[in-house]
């Protein structure tokens, strides 16, 4: 794993903060916090999956973005952290460690928020856990994947689009499971380059 500050440089190039909207710091090690982020005030979206967080206390008030990737991490509590950030509708905490329906509470102040994912949670296992989590959240339509009916729904997000070049060596299918990306947990797409 890189530290943050390395994958932030190699992420953004030359370019300045203000003018990046998404950034991808799958595997960064941010044991350092969540600080760093704060001139990236443009974020539309953000991907941070499995790079050890444990606390989202330094996380600045991003007041654009829509999109954040928890998943894999280490993330027990301190969801308020997230309040700050007033524009999100989608919010992947998928395999972390979420114990209960009282640690969701701080996200019925993202009025925003339509997409949910906690699949591999231990929140999971609450009885009822789907009816409690969409009556807790109103603006919710999507919770792991499904809508309240418990009709699945496909996840349109751009960031997971992979292109190969024409002469690339490298053919693997993208694959996408529950919480996190196959390229998340095995970085077998290394030689591919993202779309646009």
């Amino acid at each position: 794993m890189s530290n943050m500050e390395e994958s932030i440089k190699r992420e953004i190039g030359g370019r300045e903060p203000d003018q990046v909207e998404r950034l991808i710091l799958d595997q960064a090690r941010c044991s350092d916090g969540l600080g760093q982020l704060a001139p990236f005030e443009n974020l539309v979206s953000l991907s941070m999956n499995d790079a050890s967080i444990s606390s989202l206390s330094s996380m600045p008030a991003l007041n654009n973005l829509s999109t954040l990737k928890l998943s894999d991490n280490k993330i027990k509590n301190g969801l308020e952290s997230l309040t700050k950030l007033e524009a999100l509708e989608k919010l992947y905490l998928g395999g972390n460690q979420i114990p209960d329906l009282e640690s969701l509470d701080p996200l019925k102040k993202l009025a925003k928020l339509e997409w949910l994912d906690l699949e591999g949670n231990p929140v999971t296992k609450v009885a009822d856990y789907n009816k409690k989590v969409f009556d807790m959240l109103p603006a919710l339509i999507v919770l792991d994947g499904c809508n309240r009916d418990g009709e699945e729904l496909p996840d349109a997000d751009d960031d997971d689009e992979v292109a190969f070049p024409p002469d690339s060596p490298c053919k693997i299918p993208f694959l996408s499971t529950g919480y996190g990306s196959l390229h998340t947990r095995l970085g077998v797409l290394s030689c591919a380059r993202r779309l646009p």
